[in-house]
Order: structure tokens, then sequence, then C-alpha cells
């Protein structure tokens, strides 16, 4: 049943959405790139592409403008994120059993301006450090993750030399950091299981001092606690388990208090606030309409045509279409209407695909980004698309 967002609000009810494919399941990408992308990210009309090498794309063509060896070693794990500007490339990697490897390239020459390595002793880490970099004007900052000594650097971007460091309690294993008018906000992991909570951390830029601290229930999804930021406030969806509850808090950044914490059921991360509206990604693809406190619509993707489905936390919101792209981790991603959540869509990135190196077969779109009127995907198997918004 489809039903419009007044009714929904007038009656208070959340409902099922279904809806049924259409031509966007045979959309073909305008542009591909073959099996040499880890990560990327989106530099004004260019993509900041990682894998064996750094490489520099023409984000219309998919052509690559500029590239540069990274001298990556084979058996480094990462990196898990990149972040670029028009100052500086950031990135790194973790060797195991020996360091975290931070690397910042000139965004032009791609010339490796440092390298920064960062010991990880073997009792002191949990699961794989990963490195998670935010740059700002003059100034870098960077996370590394499931470290249980400093963790948390600020760095000068001429050099690489430590400014400040700076231990937080574990951290998710996501991107817990961000930015919100003139400080730090990083998400930290206190306690797992069915007494899950973590803090939200507010921290000077300057110092590396807190500025404030709150307690929250619940634990990091599968990726990370990621927050949204939307002006003074910051939305993070926190599952409390063993049941399908999630504590959504709601946290005011500038008076750095909690403004109320909701338990709504299967909340995963919340990926877009417009016009009152926040929008929820996962396999319970949700729509909220904060005023009111209620659910506009909510889609089921937990399976489809008999297949059960593990949706990626990278969903993205095209307001000029009004449409959400979700992708799926195995073979496509989905097109929904943002207006009441039907489903418009899929559209399969594998095409029959296959990498006999691969032991584990996921070659669906693990990371999607909106540049303009082009979606970009990251298929799990390190290709790179773009499709066109208008054909979606």
């Amino acid at each position: 049943m489809i039903c419009s967002r007044r009714t929904f609000l007038r009656s208070g009810i959340a409902g099922l959405v279904l809806g049924s494919p259409s031509s966007a399941g045979a959309a073909e990408p305008l542009w591909a790139v073959s099996g040499d992308v880890d990560e990327f990210d989106i530099l004004g009309d260019e993509i900041v592409a990682l894998g064996s090498r750094l490489k520099v794309l023409d984000a219309a063509t998919g052509q690559e403008r500029r590239s540069a060896r990274l001298g990556k070693p084979s058996d480094a794990e990462g990196p898990a994120a990149v972040a670029s500007s028009s100052d500086a490339i950031v990135f790194g990697w973790y060797i195991w059993h020996e360091d975290v490897h931070i690397v910042c390239a000139d965004p032009q020459s791609l010339r490796i301006r440092w390298r920064r390595r960062i010991r990880v002793v073997e009792t002191e880490r949990e699961n794989v450090p990963y490195v998670f970099p935010l740059i700002r004007p003059g100034s870098l900052f960077v996370l590394v993750s499931n470290k249980r000594s400093d963790n948390l650097f600020r760095l000068r971007p001429e050099n690489g030399e430590t400014v400040w460091s700076r231990y937080v309690e574990r951290f998710a294993e996501g991107p817990a950091i961000a930015w919100y008018g003139n400080q730090l906000l990083v998400r930290s992991r206190v306690t797992r299981g069915a007494q899950a909570s973590g803090d939200l951390h507010a921290i000077d830029p300057a110092t590396g001092a807190t500025s404030w601290r709150l307690r929250l229930e619940g634990q990091e999804d599968v990726a990370g606690d990621t927050m949204l930021i939307s002006g003074n406030r910051a939305y993070i969806a926190s599952p409390t388990p063993p049941g399908p509850a999630t504590r959504l808090h709601i946290v005011d950044l500038a008076a750095g208090t909690l403004i109320k914490s909701l338990t709504i059921d299967q909340l995963r991360t919340p990926f877009a606030y417009r016009d009152g509206v926040l929008y929820f990604g996962g396999n319970m693809p949700t729509a909220w309409d904060v005023g009111r406190e209620q659910i506009i619509w909510r889609t089921d993707l937990t399976q489809r045509q008999g297949r059960l489905l593990f949706i990626s936390h990278h969903s993205v919101l095209d307001p000029a279409r009004r449409r959400i792209y979700l992708g799926e981790y195995d073979n496509s991603f989905f097109v929904l209407s943002s207006a009441d959540g039907a489903v418009l869509g899929s559209v399969d990135v594998r095409r029959g695909h296959t990498n006999p190196a691969r032991i584990m077969g996921m070659y669906g779109a693990s990371r999607l980004r909106l540049a303009r009127d082009l979606l970009i995907v990251g298929a799990g198997d390190r290709r790179l698309f773009a499709y066109a918004t208008a054909a979606l």
C-alpha cells in the first residue's frame, strides 16, 4: 500500500511501501573504471581515486587526468577513507602488526609531501586500526580507530608534525569524526552488548581539550556511528541489542546538551535532512518527520525475489529529482522516491562480472556519492562507475 505523506501524518501510522522496478534497471553507466579503486572522494569536477596508485579522474568522462605511485605495501590494510581539498589529499593504511601510515599528497601534482608513521603496539590494538582524516583550512586532524592509546591527532599540513595528540575512549569502527562550528566532534564507544553506550565528545581544535561530553545509550552500527549534522543539531542512531530497537539521539551542538532520545525500531544510519524530514538508510530505509516525530514512510528492503539483501551504509538523497539511492553489497543499487519511499527501480552493477581472485563475492554498490548530475558508484570489487541521474 502506498500512502501520501499527508495521509501518514494525519493518521500517525508508519506504513510499508512496496514498489515495482521501473526502467532504471536498464540504466547503463556513462563510464567505468575497472579493478583498482579502493576508495574515492569528489573534489570539484574531479574524482580522487585510491588503489595501487593515486589517480585523479575527470568526473564527466572518467578519463585519467594524472596519477602517481604510492609505494603502498601489498599487505597494507586500507585506506578506509580519503579526504581531499584544494590544498591537500590525505589518506592512510595499516601494516599488519606494525604501524599506521598517514600520507599527504599535493592535489595538483600528486607529489607525496610527507609520510607519517604512527606506532600501534599489539596490546593497544583492537581489530584493524583505520585512518580517518579531516581537513580544515590550515589544519589537519586524523582519527586512528581501534587504538587504545593516543588516537586523535592534530598534524601540521605542511610536514605532518604533531601539534597535539590525545586518547579518546575506544572509537567506533566507522568515520566517527566531524566538524561543527569551531570544534571537533568525536563519537567513541564505551561498552558493547545489551548495556552498550558511547560518548559524543566536543574537542577544542587548538588544544585538544574536551569542551563537553555526552553519554549516549546504544552501540555503533555495523559501519560505525556516523553523525548527521544539520544546523545546530546532530542526529545519531544507535542500535540497542539484542532486539531491533534503536535509540535516535538528538543533540544540541551549540549548548552541548541532549535534546531527547527516542526509541524507534530498525533505524540505521541517518544520511540526509531536508525540509524537516530526516532520512535513514539500511534495509528498512525510513523518512521521519522531525517536528511531528512520526514516520512518514518506511520501505522494506530485507529481501527481493527470495534473496536476502545487505544494504550498504552509503545512501544518497538527490533533492533535485526527489530520489534516494541506496547501495546493496552483492549486486546492485536501488532507486527510491524520497516522497513516499516507492521503489522506482534497481540497477545491477555486477552484470554477471566475476573476479577469480575474490574469495568473497561482493560486487555491488558499496559506496555512493552524488557529483552534480552524476551518481558515482564504487563497487565491492574495486570498480568505479558513473551514472547520469536523469537516466535513473
